[in-house]
């Protein structure tokens, strides 16, 4: 069971940094063959900047998804500078992490129908023709998995708020501490 648990966070986290990285490298070597190409040779290339625009949405929302698994994501947390009982806290984070989980439900809820009405449509980008599917499905597995992190957090700081142990505290690897 253990190890069910285990690859379950494991095989999402893989494809993600994937995404990541891999997307992250093309990016980067499109945009500089781009500006090498237009301001040196003078002759840009044609469509780079939509598969630019097809990677950076796919890099926008698994880097979202990522800082939500982190738990590393955007927070205003000014309530810990009056609050000082950590269960206290816990009972505020908790709040807090339900509107968080809601918001990420609302948006799995909007970006559905968006994509299963792409996937019929079967709609093609301007210039490259690419399947607008692959865009559109970026937001929408990126909302899921948000929403996904978002409520591990939220049971985290509920267990907390009740005095118990968190159980699904990221993973870390060691080489990403080693910075």
């Amino acid at each position: 069971m253990k190890k069910l648990a285990l690859l379950l966070w494991k095989v999402p986290l893989f494809i993600q940094k994937c995404i990541m990285v891999g997307g992250g490298t093309i990016v980067g070597i499109l945009i500089f063959v781009e500006v090498f190409l237009r301001y040196v040779l003078g002759s840009p290339l044609f469509g780079v900047e939509e598969l630019i625009l097809f990677i950076g949405m796919w890099l926008y929302f698994m880097g979202a998804a990522y800082g939500a698994y982190e738990r590393s994501h955007i927070k205003a947390e000014l309530i810990n500078i009056w609050c000082k009982s950590e269960r206290s806290l816990a009972v505020l984070r908790t709040t807090a992490s339900i509107f968080t989980v809601a918001l990420a439900v609302i948006l799995v809820t909007w970006t559905y129908p968006y994509f299963h009405w792409e996937l019929k449509k079967g709609g093609t980008s301007q210039a490259l023709l690419l399947p607008k599917i692959i865009c559109q499905s970026a937001v929408f597995f990126g909302s899921i998995l948000m929403a996904f992190y978002f409520s591990l957090e939220l049971i985290d700081n509920f267990l907390l708020s009740i005095g118990k142990k968190e159980i699904f505290l990221p993973l870390v690897d060691k080489k990403d501490q080693e910075i």
